[in-house]
């Protein structure tokens, strides 16, 4: 992901926090329903209480917000692109740690017990799959125990020519040459894929 990309994504979403305000609008989302449909699948990737936790594409904040409620012993710290979201989250969850940061540009030396993303592929433009592949081997790389991620997926019924949709039997085999350990779920929302990424083996 280059520079020009970095920019375009984040002028989008600064433009749509100043159209809409903290709401789903501003995140590109259909509806808080969606939204907290993919929080909860994301947030059972692992038990994550007393873990240390990076969400990358924080937004307005609420999924850290759903996340520490849910797991309350959790260390949590969301990254954005966008100065505008961030400005919102910081707003609406002072006690939360909000920064703006390329993923890319993070030091693996300091790595997060978990890794979580959610709605940060779709916006890629050309080469999609390959800059969504260098952003999740780097998530992996920043995490010790877990990356769980969402996309749009390619068996949505309904399409627009100007997202990326990620085809979940490429990706699937594609994640394998991170890890044999995946959970693949495309269960709680009809247009939605979601992947469990596991160092360890996993237990329940």
């Amino acid at each position: 992901m280059n520079k020009s990309d970095l920019k375009r994504i984040a002028d989008y979403y600064d433009r749509l926090v100043d159209q809409h305000g903290h709401s789903p609008r501003a995140c590109d989302a259909s509806s808080r329903t969606a939204l907290e449909a993919r929080y909860k699948v994301l947030s059972e990737v692992t038990n994550m209480n007393g873990k240390s936790i990076l969400e990358v594409g924080c937004g307005l904040g609420d999924f850290g917000d759903y996340l520490c409620k849910k797991y309350p012993s959790i260390r949590y710290a969301g990254i954005d692109v966008s100065s505008r979201m961030v400005d919102e989250a910081r707003k609406a969850y002072p006690e939360l740690p909000f920064h703006r940061q390329n993923v890319l540009d993070m030091d693996t030396a300091e790595p997060f017990d978990v890794v979580l993303a959610q709605g940060i592929f779709y916006l890629l433009g050309r080469n999609a799959e390959s800059k969504m592949h260098t952003l999740i081997k780097k998530m992996f790389s920043l995490s010790k125990e877990a990356v769980a991620f969402c996309a749009i997926s390619f068996w949505s019924s309904r399409k627009s020519d100007n997202e990326f949709y990620a085809d979940p039997v490429r990706l699937l085999d594609w994640c394998r040459t991170l890890t044999p350990r995946i959970v693949l779920r495309h269960d709680y929302l009809p247009n939605d894929v979601t992947l469990y990424l596991h160092k360890k083996r996993i237990t329940r």
